[in-house]
């Protein structure tokens, strides 16, 4: 009777815990997410400084004040705190032994964030970014090169890390070969019996074909023009191999690096121009590789379009029942986040297939089967059973269960559609979109689902293993554990959505650029003045946030600026008297 009341309390109170939820770390960053899409960045600075005090998230903390710098024009500062991420980001990269034995005494929020392939390949990205626009601002001659120099060593590491990601796993061509094989069709045969709709094979990430645009455009502009070329075909290549169809991009971005290889080409006087323009480009293509460029600068315009899609947690309830290993989802939050949760669950884990259909048929397990599209089972060898018994953890998994926690990504829809530049007042087309990093994260996230339930398994089962040997009850243990399992949801927020660009010819000259969103309802406009200089490649980046200008500023805003203009008053007070007094000395 007690142990019925002992395991009836503790459910209730770990249903109670789980109803309750835990805040992501996205719905913290909230007030500095939304200082980030006002233009409110040292507010935001302050925000994040604040909530990425510890020292495991030093590496999230510095990527982020990087990008929020840049944003606010201060490129030496940007560049001091990528640099530090950069080199956290190289010693971090690899999740150790001792991260799993830390979350087992706490959680997974307490490990030391290490970031991804992805995140390192932006701290790259935004690192030329920001010697492109100290060359701009250089005063002399000598400050130019000395940037220009330190940009080509930057995308030479940028270079180098692809390199190395490329070795590990293989480009497009190694896995086209792969397809081929007789091992891999039998793979494919058995997934389908299975009924994975995910293919791991499809989504890792092999290389950056956006990166190695920009870097092309790096060398381009620096007067490099054999290894512009390079980079230019690397990126054409990518992209037109599997790029974009991994990453559900624009087939244009495919003939643009084409186009920016021949002129490459043509540029050094190689015959080679002609068959890539002949067999890679339009018509309209070939005939502006036709036209003269003498007086000419080029503008590249790259759009970063809002902000990634947030992590969130998926809540797992996992059971020992007729010798199985059963896991079945726990979606809290509001009907549409439930509803993604039970989706994730089913793509990523639950039972599904014909061979899954015909085990639970010879077992007559047809109340299973019914449900299978929600619940995960395993069986338990007896080997395995034995030492769950020996450990306590047969008795409470039997009996309770425990709850685990695993990250999930919120494939959220871009509120943002087309963009279109105009060049005083004369329209140049929509923008290109050249690379999708919240693509990108949903690519890593789907590779990794099967290893952070793995772990969540691991270390769940240790926790409560500790917790039985110290002493404590197991319903009390499993109760305790429960309450304070959490899954990772930290997550670089300040990144883009996705990343658009366009390219023209222009004479030498004075512009206004005019860069027009179109929004849920509304559009958005971002005016900038530009000189276009003979023979030099200028590019213009432009951040783009779904901001709509006919709804209230947020409170935390108005806050913000009205504090800054009480502030502004109180300095040219202060400038005043100072003067005055000077005056009167």
């Amino acid at each position: 009777m007690i142990q019925k009341k002992i395991t009836w309390l503790a459910a209730l109170l770990f249903t109670l815990v789980l109803t309750s939820g835990c805040a992501s770390h996205s719905n913290k960053m909230d007030t500095a997410k939304t200082l980030i899409r006002y233009g409110e960045y040292a507010a935001a600075a302050e925000e994040i400084n604040d909530l990425l005090d510890a020292d495991r998230n030093k590496l999230l903390k510095e990527v982020e004040l990087g990008v929020l710098n840049q944003l606010k024009g201060d490129y030496l500062t940007s560049l001091a705190h990528l640099e530090t991420a950069d080199e956290l980001a190289d010693e971090l990269y690899t999740i150790s032994f001792g991260d799993l034995a830390t979350r087992a005494s706490t959680n997974a929020t307490f490990v030391t964030y290490r970031g991804n392939i992805v995140e390192r390949v932006y701290i790259n990205y935004f690192k030329m970014l920001n010697y492109f626009y100290l060359a701009e601002a250089a005063t002399s001659t000598q400050e130019k090169q000395q940037r220009l120099d330190s940009a080509r060593v930057e995308a030479r590491r940028a270079m180098l890390l692809l390199d190395e990601n490329v070795f590990k796993v293989g480009d497009y061509e190694v896995a086209k070969e792969e397809k081929k094989s007789l091992l891999y069709k039998f793979q494919q045969i058995y997934a389908e019996l299975n009924g994975e709709v995910i293919n791991p094979k499809e989504l890792i990430f092999r290389d950056n074909a956006f990166s190695h645009y920009v870097i092309a455009t790096l060398f381009e502009k620096i007067g490099e023009i054999d290894s512009a070329r390079v980079s230019y075909e690397r990126a054409a290549k990518l992209y037109e191999q599997g790029y974009v169809k991994q990453y559900s991009l624009s087939t244009d971005m495919v003939s643009q690096a084409w186009f920016d290889t021949a002129r490459m080409l043509k540029a050094k006087g190689d015959r080679r121009w002609s068959r890539v323009a002949a067999n890679k480009l339009s018509p309209a293509q070939r005939q502006e590789l036709n036209l003269s460029t003498k007086g000419k600068g080029q503008l590249v315009i790259v759009q970063e379009v809002d902000m990634i899609a947030p992590r969130g947690e998926l809540n797992l309830w996992t059971t020992i029942e007729d010798n199985k290993l059963v896991v079945r989802p726990v979606p809290i939050g509001t009907p549409k986040e439930k509803a993604y949760q039970l989706a994730w669950f089913y793509y990523m884990y639950a039972d599904k297939g014909l061979l899954n259909v015909v085990e639970k048929i010879r077992a007559k397990d047809y109340v299973s089967l019914l449900n299978s599209n929600h619940e995960k089972t395993t069986s338990i060898p007896k080997a395995l059973n034995s030492t769950l018994e020996s450990l306590g953890l047969l008795q409470v998994m039997s009996s309770i269960g425990i709850r685990l926690s695993v990250p999930l990504l919120y494939y959220e829809d871009l509120s943002i559609g087309k963009s279109r530049l105009e060049i005083d007042g004369e329209s140049k087309g929509d923008l290109i979109l050249a690379d999708s990093i919240s693509g990108l994260a949903m690519a890593q996230h789907l590779v990794g689902a099967g290893s952070e339930l793995n772990n969540a398994m691991a270390v769940e089962a240790l926790r409560l293993t500790l917790c039985i040997q110290a002493g404590a009850p197991a319903q009390i243990c499993a109760l305790a554990a429960g309450a304070s399992t959490s899954a990772d949801t930290r997550s670089w927020l300040s990144l883009p959505y996705e990343i658009r660009t366009l390219r023209t010819n222009l004479p030498a000259g004075d512009y206004q650029l005019k860069l027009i969103s179109d929004a849920d309802g509304f559009q958005l406009e971002q005016i900038e003045e530009v000189k276009i200089k003979a023979g030099e490649v200028r590019l213009i980046r432009m951040r783009t946030f779904a901001v709509d200008p006919n709804q209230p500023i947020p409170k935390i805003v108005e806050k913000v600026r009205s504090k800054n203009k009480v502030e502004l008053v109180k300095n040219e007070q202060t400038i005043d008297v100072t003067s005055k007094g000077e005056s009167n000395e």
